[in-house]
C-alpha cells in the first residue's frame, strides 16, 4: 500500500488541489468549477424532461407499479456500474465486465443447487468476481499492460472457461424460495433496488471520504502527481480492478436470483448499458471527474429510456439503437469537455 511516512502523507495533500486539474500547484480557471457543477445537475431536468414526455404518451408511464419496476429492472445494472466508475475515475477500461457477471452467477447457482445453501452461493458468486477482476488488475497495474487489451482478453477467456464448465448448459432452476426473497419489498420498494441504493451510498463515501478514493482520484487526474506524492500507483490501479470485480460478483448473485437461473452468456448484454451509463452519468473517460451518485443518475436515465420505449411499443433494436446514440451523444461531450479543460 502507500507510504505511511508524515512526509509522503504532506505531500499527497498537496497535490490534493491538481486533482481536477493536469498541474500541481496549478488553479483551474473560474468556468471548470461551473462546469463540474453543470455535469452533476444535467441529467435531472433531462430526467425530468424525459419523464414528462413519457408519462404524456403512454398511460402506464407513471404508475407506481412501472416506476418501482423501473429500480427493480435496473437494480443489477446499477451495481455493475458502481464498480466500473472506480476503473474509469483511473482513465482505465472495465471490457470483461459482463462476462464477470456470467461466471459470478453461475458459480453462485452452481454451488446453491449442491448446497443448498444461499450464503455460501452468494460467497461463492462474490469471490469469483473479486478474482477475475484481481488477476485482470494485477496485469494492468504490475505489468503496465493496456487495459483495453487485457479486459478484452479477460471477456473472451472468462466466457469461454464458464461455457467449457457449464458445458454450454443452463444452471437451474434454483429453488422458488430465493425467487421469492428477491421480489419481496421493504417499504414498498424492491429489495433488489434498496440493496443497490445502499451500495451506491457506500462507495460514494469510499470515494469521497477516504484516503483510498482520494488517491483513486489524483490518479485519473494526474498520474505523475499521484507517484510524485509518494502512492503506490500499482496497487491503488490493482484496487479498483478488484473492486470492480467484487462489484461484478455481487450483481451477477442478484441478477441469477432474479432470473432463478444463469449460464455463460447471462451477463453479456450489461456491457456496454454499464459503460454507457458510468459515461452518461459525466465521469469523463480519461479520469479524474465523476461521481457514484452521478452514475446512479446515468443508470436512471437509461432505465427511464428504455423503460419508456418499451412502454411505447418499440422494438427491442429500436431501442438499441436509441441507447447508443444517447451513450454517443454523451461519449462526444464528455471528449469536448475534456478538451476545453486542456485547452
Amino acid at each position: 500500500m502507500g507510504p505511511n511516512t508524515e512526509e509522503s502523507e504532506q505531500g499527497e495533500q498537496g497535490q490534493a488541489t491538481a486533482i481536477a486539474w493536469p498541474f500541481p500547484g496549478a488553479r483551474p480557471p473560474a468556468w471548470l468549477g461551473l462546469a463540474d457543477r453543470l455535469r452533476d445537475l444535467a441529467l435531472i431536468p433531462a430526467l425530468i424532461a424525459m419523464g414528462a414526455i413519457f408519462s404524456l404518451t403512454t398511460s402506464d408511464f407513471l404508475t407506481p407499479e412501472n416506476l418501482l419496476n423501473v429500480l427493480q429492472q435496473n437494480a443489477v445494472l446499477g451495481i455493475a456500474a458502481i464498480g466500473a466508475t472506480f476503473v474509469i475515475l483511473t482513465s482505465g477500461i472495465d471490457l470483461s465486465v459482463g462476462s464477470t457477471i456470467g461466471v459470478a452467477g453461475v458459480a453462485a447457482s452452481a454451488v446453491i443447487l449442491r448446497t443448498h445453501s444461499i450464503a455460501l452461493g452468494v460467497v461463492a458468486g462474490i469471490c469469483a468476481g473479486v478474482v477475475t477482476g484481481s488477476v485482470l488488475g494485477f496485469l494492468i497495474a504490475r505489468f503496465k499492460l493496456t487495459a483495453f487489451v487485457v479486459t478484452l482478453a479477460g471477456l473472451f477467456f472468462v466466457s469461454g472457461l464458464t461455457v467449457y464448465l457449464t458445458r454450454g448448459e443452463t444452471i437451474g432452476p434454483l429453488p422458488f424460495w430465493l425467487d421469492n426473497l428477491v421480489f419481496r419489498k421493504v417499504l414498498g420498494v424492491p429489495i433488489a433496488a434498496v440493496i443497490a441504493l445502499g451500495f451506491f451510498v457506500l462507495a460514494q463515501i469510499a470515494l469521497s471520504r477516504t484516503t483510498w478514493g482520494r488517491r483513486v482520484m489524483l490518479l485519473g487526474a494526474n498520474p505523475r502527481a499521484a507517484r510524485v506524492s509518494g502512492i503506490n500507483t500499482t496497487f491503488v490501479t490493482w484496487s479498483v480492478y478488484a473492486v470492480a470485480g467484487l462489484f461484478s460478483g455481487i450483481a451477477g448473485v442478484e441478477l441469477v436470483a432474479t432470473l432463478s437461473a444463469a449460464n455463460a452468456d447471462t451477463g453479456a448484454p450489461f456491457l456496454l448499458p454499464v459503460i454507457g451509463a458510468v459515461v452518461i452519468g459525466g465521469t469523463s473517460l480519461f479520469g479524474g471527474r465523476g461521481s457514484i451518485a452521478r452514475t446512479g443518475l446515468g443508470v436512471l436515465f437509461l432505465g427511464v429510456l428504455i423503460n419508456g420505449l418499451n412502454l411505447l411499443g418499440y422494438q427491442v433494436y429500436d431501442q438499441q439503437a436509441v441507447e447508443g446514440a444517447v451513450i454517443l451523444g454523451a461519449a462526444a461531450f464528455n471528449v469536448f469537455l475534456h478538451r476545453r479543460e486542456g485547452a
